[in-house]
């Protein structure tokens, strides 16, 4: 008897924490403090937007998927409400954070085609 999966809704806040957590557990990103953002789900779906703040930038940076049902995701970059100046060691930082961020991006993305192919298997 196959267990469904179809209760744990794609891209809930519950399931994106856990994956969260196992990303940092693992050690792959170095470092850097993302959260899951509350949001209203869109059309009965959760959305899935993941906050990734920069101590290097005044500009805000989150991880989202690129459409509900989709497993692929962005990482948007906004735009910035004034100019930065930074140090050479404080760019440095600035691109160890964004590596950062696409490291979690790309495992976002590898989780959400795992799970999606995992419910289509109990479908």
């Amino acid at each position: 008897m196959k267990k469904r999966m179809s209760a744990v809704p794609f891209r809930s806040k519950d399931l994106l924490e856990a994956w969260l957590d196992e990303f940092t557990a693992s050690g792959a990103g170095g470092g850097g403090v993302a959260y899951v953002a509350d949001q209203e789900p869109l059309n009965g779906a959760d959305s899935g937007l993941v906050i990734f703040p920069l101590a290097n930038a005044t500009t805000s940076v989150y991880l989202a998927p690129v459409a509900v049902g989709v497993p692929d995701w962005r990482v948007t970059i906004e735009a910035q409400p004034e100019v930065t100046e930074l140090s050479p060691s404080a760019v440095y930082d600035l691109c160890r954070e964004l590596s950062y961020a696409a490291d979690l991006c790309a495992f976002l993305q590898v989780k959400s085609v795992a799970h999606m192919a995992q419910l289509a298997e109990d479908a």
